[in-house]
């Protein structure tokens, strides 16, 4: 079974191709957010340099955010599209819930850095799960006597603040990690159930400059 992995959700442009358990290759591409200028360019470099055809993948797995408004759409987009011409199954989980894979502990928190102040934030706890945008000085978290595990792939302000803040009345870990561990990201993917194409949306969580002027007014 072939799976192809996709996320544009970050600045960053990330492909994984997957045989079962087997990683067979990955790709990042430093696309600057430009992501549709690469994207179908490097899914046929990955499946070239395995000797894969796109007719012989059998999942795609698209992380649909939180992230760039225009990034996540390019993803999501393309994914739904090649799963309902081929025919093909379709999974989607947020970058906020794959940063966490691979981790355990009681309590996970991750951070995934936004402009200025702000954070897109995922609270994750037995069958908890929370993500919203959060700005740095909100009052997030009220816990105590918590095991957590606080993990992000960019450090930045937020977290620090978080990791310093939580710190105070619980036994907190913090872990800056260099990328997803993609089979173990796919491998819980694949666990939901694949869903319609046409149903699969980006999760955006911040309103839309458009939007927070339609409420202003």
């Amino acid at each position: 079974m072939k799976t192809l992995f996709i996320d544009s959700s970050r600045k960053s442009l990330s492909l994984a191709l997957a045989k079962d358990d087997e990683l067979l290759l990955v790709s990042n591409v430093n696309s600057y957010s430009k992501h549709s200028n690469y994207l179908m360019n490097e899914i046929k470099n990955i499946l070239e340099k395995n000797n894969v055809n796109i007719y012989d993948v059998d999942n795609f797995v698209v992380l649909n955010g939180p992230g760039s408004f225009t990034g996540i759409r390019v993803g999501v987009t393309i994914s739904k599209t090649l799963a309902w011409c081929l025919s093909k199954k379709l999974y989607q989980l947020s970058n906020l819930e794959a940063l966490t894979i691979g981790v355990d502990d009681e309590i996970i928190i991750s951070v995934i850095p936004d402009k200025e102040d702000y954070s897109y934030v995922g609270y994750y706890e037995s069958d908890i799960k929370k993500e919203d945008y959060l700005y740095i000085n909100d009052e997030i978290f009220n816990l105590n006597n918590k095991n957590i595990t606080i993990i992000t792939m960019e450090e930045n302000i937020f977290s620090k603040q978080l990791v310093d803040k939580l710190r105070i009345n619980n036994n907190v870990k913090y872990k800056v990690i260099d990328d997803y561990n993609y089979i173990k990201v796919i491998n819980k993917a694949l666990l939901n159930p694949n869903i319609n194409p046409h149903l699969a949306e980006p999760i955006y969580l911040k309103k839309i400059d458009a939007e927070k002027k339609k409420n202003v007014n």
